[in-house]
């Protein structure tokens, strides 16, 4: 099976929500619901996320924005992952 998530979403916004709301943004596969989404972002990152947001960009891509739980820092997580 392949991933669900294609990579991290680094913009502006994505940042903000970073810094100050402890979200990360992914671009993840279009037939991904969110639980999946939720499996995957946990048992990859070894987080916990409290709350999913989907949405579809103009361009066509899935765009999942996921709230980290307070025992897990996003920016931690982000510079892991290689966004910085």
């Amino acid at each position: 099976m392949s991933s669900l998530i294609d990579h991290p979403l680094v913009t502006e916004k994505a940042m903000d929500e970073m810094d100050f709301d402890n979200k990360l943004q992914f671009i993840v596969d279009l037939d991904a619901d969110k639980p999946e989404i939720v499996d995957e972002i946990e048992s990859r990152y070894e987080v916990s996320v409290t709350k999913v947001n989907t949405q579809v960009t103009p361009r066509g891509q899935k765009k999942a924005t996921v709230q980290l739980s307070e025992d897990d820092d996003a920016q931690e997580v982000a510079s892991r992952i290689g966004v910085f």
